[in-house]
Parts: structure tokens; sequence; C-alpha cells
């Protein structure tokens, strides 16, 4: 970021200070989203900004030996038995992995839930004979998904009755006790483990899920939820089952009183915490985190089996029970597969691929897999129910797997879990996962990019420097070089043309020894503002212009730098005739000044100018100081755009 953070204060003679300008008419990211989920698209945002935050501040970019994966929705036990023994079972298995490998998983997650694998079961269904069928089908499965080369998270909780309708499972469930019940998954559980042999086996994480769906019993306690567990790895490790699978349990983010299951599923045996998240409301992203600092303090490592963003409200969830809970997320699960909430997704996966590396994950598997091979049009399908939008994305991913094609959050996701990728920041701040904006300068991190340190000398800016060229390949598929500021070994500057769509994308590095991706989310605004020392924290790399009574304007920097170290010059704002400039970038395509607020100390003040200082990717922001600041000493600022906070920088007014 140093090199860009130079070259800005070099182009200052291009800043020219405007004190009016018309607005910009493209809109903030939950501005674009349809009115119907506005409110929704906002209230996840809040929470997904602070938590980018909290990791960019606390993850140190080392990356942990987490493995990233998805549903294998063909081989889910919910399509039951009219699914698993179709002539063509095998044959959309297959097509499913050949599409799934192109986003170079490490393993995929498949959901072999009790009774499917239960032999008694089929008696009590009278077709005895069908228990081999589906046993051979799961061992062809794992067979062609360890031909991909992947490994295999397997989850064994209960088969949906309102998915599996072939079935007798409200019957059966009920002619179960509890302790027949934990016994029938333990021996199920038995033999996945000793069958198929998965990599990892997750014996639940929604104990509030399986309890609805059997009604054993009416809700449980944490002390009930690890009893079944504890029976269940119980009867494992008496059968030898130690090391493979690795076994795990777990609880929902949402579980009331979840840090009460942790403690007591942490003397159960399992090997490690398995939690489930689908919502970013109610602070579950900060749950998430105590629950699986919980399950270190007790030694057990953590994985995340589920996750995903479904579109929901403070106020949706406020007050409600985990039935209430989880009955609200199945519902709001269809309206996941609208497009436009693309942007969103990214931003969120990308926190919670940095939150594996973080906390050292095993795994994450996001839940919706569907979305990474098609999605569906709000504009032409606004009007369907749930179970009509279902069925819709379902006939659109089909279409897609049978011309192996991904949609862009799946190429996104593809070039976000690389080992091997370069990351791709804001020019002016370390961003962690928050999004980039069109005519925005961008830091690219990674090794050998360019064969040596080049700047850019003359404008327009070029498209290659040092034997490296970028390009980016946007939402709508379009590709698009990026003019390059600076090129090194590892690090390349480079601005977001102006004509770049929104949503995820896939920057690719051309660099001498071959091509490199990056993962990239775009947003209209992503606010940044540059500092003097060129970390995106402390003194703001920001101007004051005074007005003096004899009409002159005077300018100055806001802060001195000596022997590498910049810090903030005392500002005095008694005369309330002082501007207070911020340079920074991804401001520009706000859509009305009124977006856009200043926050010093503790007053939040409207900007008076909010756009581009002149100069490909730079933008400034542009706040009167009123004289009640006199005396506040060194204050921290940050810039607000829609809801989008930018980094918090400093400023020192005597």
């Amino acid at each position: 970021m140093g090199r860009v953070q130079s070259l800005v204060r070099s182009l200052w003679f291009c800043a020219i200070l405007i004190w009016l300008c018309p607005t910009n008419p493209a809109a903030a990211q939950c501005q674009s989203a349809p009115a119907a989920y506005s409110a929704a698209c906002a209230d996840m945002q809040s929470y997904i900004s602070p938590f980018n935050s909290t990791i960019a501040s606390q993850w140190k970019d080392s990356k942990s030996s987490s493995a990233f994966g998805t549903e294998l929705l063909g081989a889910n036990s919910n399509i039951s038995l009219t699914g698993i023994l179709s002539a063509q079972a095998m044959t959309r298995v297959q097509t499913e992995l050949d599409d799934l490998s192109k986003l170079g998983l490490q393993f995929v997650t498949i959901g072999v839930s009790f009774p499917i694998l239960y032999e008694p079961f089929y008696t009590y269904n009278r077709d005895p004979q069908d228990y081999a069928s589906v046993l051979s089908f799961y061992q062809n499965v794992m067979a062609a998904v360890h031909q991909k080369g992947m490994k295999v998270l397997i989850e064994t909780t209960v088969v949906f009755p309102d998915y599996a309708t072939d079935l007798p499972l409200n019957a059966y469930y009920a002619t179960l006790s509890t302790t027949q019940f934990n016994a029938g998954r333990a021996q199920q559980a038995l033999i996945v483990a000793q069958q198929l042999q998965p990599d990892w086996m997750n014996l639940g994480s929604e104990p509030d899920t399986i309890s609805e769906l059997t009604g054993l019993p009416a809700e449980y306690t944490a002390a009930e939820w690890a009893t079944q567990v504890s029976t269940i790895v119980a009867q494992l490790r008496s059968a030898g089952i130690e090391g493979k699978p690795l076994i795990g349990a777990g609880c929902g983010a949402w579980q009331q009183g979840g840090s009460d299951y942790v403690t007591a599923l942490m003397s159960t045996g399992i090997d490690y915490f398995d939690m489930h998240t689908f919502s970013v409301d109610m602070g579950m992203l900060n749950d998430a985190v105590q629950y699986i600092d919980m399950a270190t303090a007790a030694g057990k490592s953590s994985a995340i089996s589920e996750v995903w963003d479904h579109p929901l409200t403070d106020a949706q969830l406020q007050g409600l029970t985990e039935y209430g809970i989880i009955n609200l997320l199945a519902a709001a699960e269809p309206y996941n597969d609208y497009s436009f909430w693309a942007t969103q997704d990214a931003q969120f996966l990308a926190e919670i691929i940095e939150l594996a590396y973080w906390k050292k994950l095993y795994y994450v598997s996001p839940f919706e897999s569907e979305l990474f091979v098609a999605n569906v049009n709000y504009n032409e399908y606004s009007f369907l129910s749930g179970p009509q939008l279902t069925a819709q994305e379902t006939l659109e991913e089909g279409v897609a797997l049978n011309d192996g094609i991904l949609s862009p959050l799946g190429l996104w996701y593809a070039a976000a879990i690389k080992s091997s990728n370069a990351v791709t920041l804001s020019a002016a701040w370390n961003s962690g996962a928050a999004p980039v904006a069109p005519a925005s300068m961008i830091s690219i991190y990674g090794t050998n990019l360019a064969t040596m340190d080049t700047q850019a000398t003359s404008l327009p800016l070029p498209k290659t420097l040092a034997g490296a060229s970028v390009s980016i390949t946007d939402a709508t598929g379009v590709q698009t070089s990026l003019p390059l500021f600076f090129a090194g070994p590892n690090q390349i500057n480079a601005e977001i043309p102006a004509s770049v769509s929104v949503g995820p994308a896939v920057i690719a590095i051309n660099t001498p020894s071959g091509t490199v991706d990056s993962a990239v989310t775009l947003s209209q605004v992503a606010p940044a503002l540059f500092t003097a020392n060129e970390g995106g924290q402390g003194a703001a790399s920001a101007q004051i212009v005074t007005n003096e009574l004899n009409g002159q304007q005077i300018t100055a920097d806001t802060y001195s730098c000596e022997d590498g170290s910049c810090v903030g010059v005392p500002l005095d704002v008694s005369s309330g005739a002082t501007a207070l400039v911020l340079y920074g970038t991804g401001i520009q395509n706000r859509a009305s000044l009124s977006d856009v607020t200043v926050t010093i100390g503790s007053q939040t003040l409207p900007a008076f100018y909010a756009g581009s200082a002149g100069y490909a990717g730079l933008d400034q922001v542009n706040v009167m100081l009123p004289a009640s600041l006199a005396g506040s000493g060194t204050v921290n600022i940050s810039v607000t755009i829609a809801g989008t906070q930018s980094n918090v920088v400093t400023a020192t007014i005597q």
C-alpha cells in the first residue's frame, strides 16, 4: 500500500478543491437491492461490515490448512428413496461432481442422515431389500468423490419428512423412545464410519431442528443433547473408530444459551466442535467466534459444516425461540436464490474464509452449493413463491450443470479458496474481506508478480509494467484490463475502471511466470481513507483549508513526517471557517451527497463535497470543521456512505 500512498502525495497538484459538485447517479450497495429486500440487505450489511473490521484487525494474514468445500446435493439423503434408487442417480452425482470440481474444492459435504442407512427402518417400511441398494449407492458416491481427489464430510442427523415425502418418517419417529432413537442414530453412525469411511463425520449441529422434526424430546437441553452425542461417540469408540473419521458435533450460532451447549459437548468424546450459521443478524457472527474460542480453550478444534447469509432482519428474529428461528431461516432460504444477493454473499463468504484461516478451522462448507452453478434473476421471477423459486433454481441449476458452467459467484469462490492466489485490497488500508469499488485504487499482493519495481511515469496509465498485466472479469462476464500505477514482485497497484459492474469478480494477474487469480467483491462504494504513515491507520493524509478574513485561502497538510514517522499537527478551527479535505478512494460513486457523513470525535457532520480528486481512482471528501471542535486533541475520523464506514484515521485539533 505504501507505494500508492507516496504516489497520492505527489498527485495533490491534481486534487483541486471543489466546493460544489453535482451528485453521481450510481447507487450504494443496498440501495440497488429491490425495495422488498432493502431493509434485510441494510440490516445484514450492518453486521457484515463491522465483522470484516474485526477480522482485518485481528487476523495476521497467515493461512492455516483449512479445507474448503460445499454440498453434494445429488447425494443428500433428503432426496429419499425416489432419488437414491433412480436409474439416473449416479449420473446426476457424476455431473454435479464434474462441475463442482472446477471450484477446486478440497472436499464435499454429503448428508447421510438417520434412518436412511438404518436397517431396522427398512423392515418397518416393509422394503428390506432397499437397504443394500442404498448402501451401494453411497459407496459408489464415495468412490466417485475420491476419484476427483476430494475428501468427504458426512453429516448424519435426521432425514426431513417434508423432503422425503415417499417415506413414513413422521410415523416412524413416533414409534421411537429417546433411548431407541439415540441407539438407532449410533448404529447408523457406525455403518457410515465403517462402510463409507469419510474423513470427517458431523453427528449434528442443530439439536433444535432434530427435536422439532422427531419430537424427541420437545426441545433438547444442553445436557440432553450432550447425552445423545455421548451415546453415539461411545459406540463408535467401542467399535474402534479413532482418527478416521474425525467425529464432530455442535450447535447453531442462533442457539439460545449456545455457550451451555458448547460446554456440555466438550465432555462427550468428540474430536472437534462443528457449527452451523445461517444468519449474520443479532450478532450471530460474534457468537460464532465466541463458541469457537470456547472450544479452543477446551482443547478442541472447530469447523463450520453449513453456512450462508439468509436474508433476514433483527426485527424478524427478535424474541423468537429456537423453533421460531429455524422455521424462519427455512422460510427465508429460497430467497437466497436471487442473483442480486451475489455481492453480499461474496463479501460474507470472504469473511468466513478468513475466519477459517484466523481460527484454524478444520473446514468450511458453504450451504447453497447450487448458487455456485446458477441463480435466479429477480426481475424475471420476483412473483414466485418460495417453493416455486426453489423449483426454478433447480431447473436453472440443471441446465448449468449439463452445460458445465459456473455462476459468477462460483467463479469467485474458486478463486477465493485457491491456496496460491493473490490478495486484493483497497490501496488505502488493509480492508480484509471488504469490497472495493469501480473507479478506485487497489493493491494486489502476492509473490513473483512482476520482474522488478516499476512506477508508471506517464498518462494515461499503462496496462503493462515490469512484465505484468492485470485484468478483471466482472459479474456480467466482461473482462477489462486494469491501468497500473506500480508493479513489483510482491505488489501491484492498479485502478478498477469505472465501467466494471458490481458483484463477485475475479482478477487475473498475468505474471512473467504464469497467471495468478484473486477473488474480489465489487460494490458501488467502498470508502477508504489514506493515512500519512501509509498503513490505513494513524494521522490522516489530509489537508486543512482556512478562509482568512482578508479573503485569502490557506492550504496546509494536517500532518508532519520525520524519520519515516508521521504525526498530526495541531489544527486551529476556532474561526469556524476551516475545511478538512480527506483523501481516499472508493468514494466517488456515492448516490447522493446526503449519503456521505464524516464522524470527527463524537460529532457526525455532513460532507459538502465527496467525489473525484481529479486523478484516476483518487477521491476526496470535504467537510467544514465547526469551532466547537476546538480543544478536542487527537480525534478519530471516519467517512460513512449509505451505512458503509471507512477505516478510522486521526487528526489533532488544538
